[in-house]
C-alpha cells in the first residue's frame, strides 16, 4: 500500500484510501499446480483453484476432486532511510486452497457433465514485520503533535485530539509556551531532533469461501459462475520511539503506540467462459464483480515518556470502534493456453484492475449525518490508477505421471504520477514446482516468490524524507488430492 500516506492519515482518522487498496491488492494464489505455473491458469480447468480465477474451468471436470494445498510463507522486509538500513522477517503458516468438486453426469448429450464445487482460498497474506532502529532525524513526531495543538486551550486538547496531541500533553511532551499565551505550546524536543526507531507488526489475511457451478457445451464452450464470500482479518501494531540527541533536555525518550484491528466480510460474483476451438488451443475470459465488505475498525493509541530524573508517564487513548463499507474494484481477465499434446502446455493470463474505482462508504445502518469519506475517495482517485498484470506458465510431462512447472509474472504500478511514489512499485513474481498425478490421487510442491517496493513515511512527509521499503514474499506449499 501507499504506506507513507497511510501513516499521515492515521493520526486523525484510521479509515482512509489505503483500506480500499489493501483489500484489492491480491496475489495469484491457489493450488500448488496453479501457483507453480505462475497463476496463469485462466484458460485451463479441472482444478479447484478455478473457482477464484476463471470458474468456467470447473466445467472441465469429469469426476470428483478433493484436495488441499498449504505450507509456509515468509515476508522479508528491507527498509532504507537517512542512510540507515533495517531488516525483518516474519514466518507464518498458510492454507492457500482447500476444496471439493462433485461432478454429475447428464442425460443431455450436449451438456454431458456438470460440476458443483466449494473451496476455501487465501487471496492475500498480511503477516509482515518492519523494523529500523536509531535513525538520526533533525525533526521529531512531536512537531506534528505541536502543530495540531497550537490554537487550542489545554482543556480542549483531549477532546479534540484524543489519539495524538492530547496524549502528548498528558505525558508532558507538550508544555505551555513561556510567552504566556494559553493556546501556544512548546515541544519537549524543541531542537536537535531525535534518534528514531520504528517497528510495525502486521497480521491477518483476506480469504474467500467460493461456491461454484460449471458445465460444458459439446466440449467446445465451458461456462461457470462462483459466489465468493470474503472474510477480512487485519491487525497492525506500530511503535514509534524517539531518544533525544541533546544532553541538556529533560526528556530521555518517549514512545507512541498505535493498535488497529479490522474484521469483516462481504460477497462478490465471478463469471467465466472457456472456448476450445481446436484440440491445441483454449481461450478464456473472466469477470470478477466488485466486493462489498462490511468492516469494523477498532483503533487506540498510547504514549509513554521517560525523563532523565526518573519520572515516567504512560497514558492510553479512548477505544474507538467504527463500522464502514469498503467497495473493491472489479477485475477482468483474458487467457490463452496452448496444449502441446502429451508433452505439456503453455499458458498466459492478462488481468486488469482499476484501483481508483474502489470506494469507502458509510455503514448502511449509520445516521444521515455520518461521515461520508468524500476526502478519502477523492484521494483514492487521485493517487491510485489502473494496473495491468501479465502472467505466463508452463507444465511439462516427465515420464508418465510426473510434471515440472514454471511460471512468472509482472504487475504494473498501481499509483498515478500524482502520488509521487519514489520506489519501484511494480510487483514481480516467479515460481517453479513439480507434481505427480495418477488415476486415483495426486501430489505437488511449489516454491513461489514475489517482490515489490513501497514508500513509507515514519511520520509527517513535511518533516522527514521518505523511506524505501522492499518486500519479498516467499512461499513453499504442498498439495495432496484424490479423484473421486
Amino acid at each position: 500500500m501507499a504506506l507513507g500516506l497511510a501513516f499521515c492519515a492515521s493520526y486523525t482518522w484510521s479509515q482512509n484510501e489505503d483500506d480500499v487498496f489493501r483489500y484489492s491488492y491480491q496475489e495469484s494464489l491457489g493450488s500448488a499446480r496453479t501457483m507453480g505455473m505462475g497463476g496463469a491458469f485462466g484458460a485451463l480447468g479441472a482444478d479447484l483453484s478455478c473457482l477464484s480465477g476463471n470458474p468456467a474451468g470447473i466445467g472441465m471436470y469429469r469426476r470428483g476432486d478433493l484436495g488441499i494445498t498449504g505450507g509456509f510463507a515468509s515476508q522479508k522486509t528491507k527498509i532504507s532511510v537517512a542512510g540507515q538500513l533495517g531488516n525483518a522477517n516474519k514466518l507464518s503458516g498458510t492454507a492457500t486452497n482447500i476444496g471439493i468438486a462433485l461432478s454429475y453426469p447428464s442425460v443431455n448429450p450436449d451438456w454431458p457433465v456438470s460440476t458443483l464445487a466449494v473451496t476455501f482460498s487465501n487471496r492475500a497474506n498480511y503477516n509482515q514485520r518492519i523494523e529500523i532502529d536509531d535513525i538520526p532525524f533533525e525533526n521529531s513526531l512531536l512537531s506534528s503533535f505541536l502543530i495540531q495543538a497550537q490554537g487550542y486551550s489545554d482543556g480542549d486538547l483531549n477532546a479534540t485530539f484524543p489519539f495524538t496531541a492530547g496524549l502528548a500533553w498528558d505525558t508532558y511532551l507538550l508544555d505551555p509556551d513561556p510567552n504566556g499565551n494559553p493556546t501556544d505550546y512548546i515541544s519537549a524536543i524543541p531542537t536537535g531532533g531525535a534518534l528514531t526507531s520504528k517497528s510495525i507488526e502486521r497480521t491477518g489475511q483476506l480469504s474467500e469461501t467460493n461456491i461454484g457451478f460449471g458445465s460444458g457445451l459439446s466440449e467446445i464452450l465451458y461456462v461457470g459462475i462462483t459466489l465468493g464470500i470474503v472474510n477480512v482479518e487485519f491487525g497492525e501494531e506500530t511503535r514509534h520511539r524517539e531518544k533525544t540527541r541533546v544532553d541538556s533536555l529533560e526528556l530521555s525518550e518517549w514512545t507512541y503506540r498505535e493498535n488497529l484491528d479490522i474484521a469483516g466480510s462481504g460477497i462478490n460474483v465471478k463469471l467465466g467462459l472457456i472456448l476450445v476451438p481446436t484440440p491445441w488451443l483454449r481461450l478464456g475470459s473472466a469477470y470478477h464483480s466488485r466486493s462489498r465488505l462490511n468492516l469494523t475498525d477498532e483503533y487506540s493509541t498510547g504514549i509513554s515518556s521517560t525523563f532523565k530524573d526518573g519520572t515516567e508517564y504512560d497514558v492510553l487513548s479512548p477505544f474507538n470502534r467504527f463500522e464502514y463499507l469498503v467497495i473493491t474494484p472489479s477485475r477482468f481477465m483474458a487467457s490463452a493456453a496452448f496444449i502441446l499434446g502429451k508433452a505439456g502446455l503453455v499458458s498466459a493470463d492478462y488481468e486488469e484492475v482499476n484501483y481508483a474505482s474502489g470506494e469507502l462508504r458509510k455503514s448502511p445502518f449509520s445516521s444521515d449525518d455520518a461521515y461520508t469519506f468524500n476526502a478519502e475517495n477523492e484521494a483514492l482517485q487521485r493517487i491510485y490508477g489502473k494496473s495491468r498484470m501479465a502472467r505466463v506458465g508452463a507444465e511439462f510431462r516427465i515420464q508418465r505421471d510426473w510434471r515440472l512447472r514454471f511460471g512468472a509474472g509482472m504487475e504494473t504500478s498501481p499509483y498515478t504520477t500524482e502520488a509521487q511514489i519514489r520506489a519501484d512499485a511494480k510487483r514481480y513474481q516467479a515460481s517453479f514446482g513439480w507434481g505427480y498425478r495418477s488415476e486415483k490421487w495426486y501430489g505437488a510442491m511449489t516454491y513461489r516468490r514475489s517482490w515489490t517496493e513501497q514508500d513509507l513515511y515514519l511520520f509527517s512527509p513535511d518533516l522527514v524524507d521518505v523511506a524505501k521499503v522492499g518486500n519479498t514474499h516467499g512461499m513453499v506449499v504442498a498439495a495432496l488430492g484424490f479423484r473421486m
